[in-house]
């Protein structure tokens, strides 16, 4: 039993028994069934612990290993998106913040007026001078807005679905693994274990305005 705790130990430390916390609720779930299963097992068949987990214990950890890499990838090309999309549109930016900043200025400068004359006059003025500034920044401002979230939107969906896809294929080879190994553990008799593949690079959907 001391040689059989020392050896899950061993395994824990190596991220065989670990569940990917960027899995969804249902897929950890189903993960740490598999393991609870495998973990049972070893509790009833000590003897094969060691020579069964030589067999497997290398293919689970490189699935985790591959899976947290083209989960990271998901996120990481998610992020450089967001920060092309942010350097798209800040030429946009800094004219439509320069405008308003303009349309405050002109309004302050009315606001130190000391004759009531010049303070009407001034304000009249420089209403009417905004009014064609406030249209074209509210144009501005409104296709802007749209196309960003449309980006945004797009973006999102192609990291959620890039993740879904690292995740159907790591539960699909760990599930497998731990389902051999499992049999291991209970006949003695290891299968071959498939070797993780490589995963292949994401579809993404690209959403531009005319």
């Amino acid at each position: 039993m001391l040689a059989l705790t020392l050896l899950v130990l061993a395994l824990a430390s190596q991220g065989v028994f670990s569940v990917p916390m960027s899995l969804d609720h249902e897929a950890q779930k189903e993960m740490a069934n598999a393991i609870e299963r495998t973990s049972q097992s070893m509790r009833d068949n000590p003897e094969r612990s060691a020579e069964c987990f030589a067999v497997y214990s290398q293919g689970i950890t490189a699935a985790n290993e591959k899976y947290e890499l083209a989960y990271s990838k998901c996120v990481d090309t998610a992020a450089e998106e967001l920060q092309r999309v942010e350097a798209e549109v800040a030429e946009d930016r800094n004219s439509v913040r320069s405008a308003g900043e303009a349309v405050c200025s002109s309004f302050q400068v009315c606001s130190n007026k000391e004759s009531s004359a010049d303070f009407f006059e001034c304000y009249l003025e420089a209403a009417s001078a905004s009014l064609t500034s406030s249209l074209d920044m509210q144009t501005v401002s409104k296709t802007k807005m749209q196309y960003v979230n449309l980006r945004y939107q797009t973006i999102e969906y192609n990291k959620v679905h890039c993740s879904d896809e690292c995740s159907n294929t790591y539960m699909k080879e760990t599930t497998t693994l731990f389902n051999q190994l499992d049999e291991c553990l209970k006949t003695g008799v290891p299968v071959p274990p498939v070797v993780p593949t490589e995963p292949s690079p994401p579809t993404e959907t690209t959403g531009e305005l005319m």
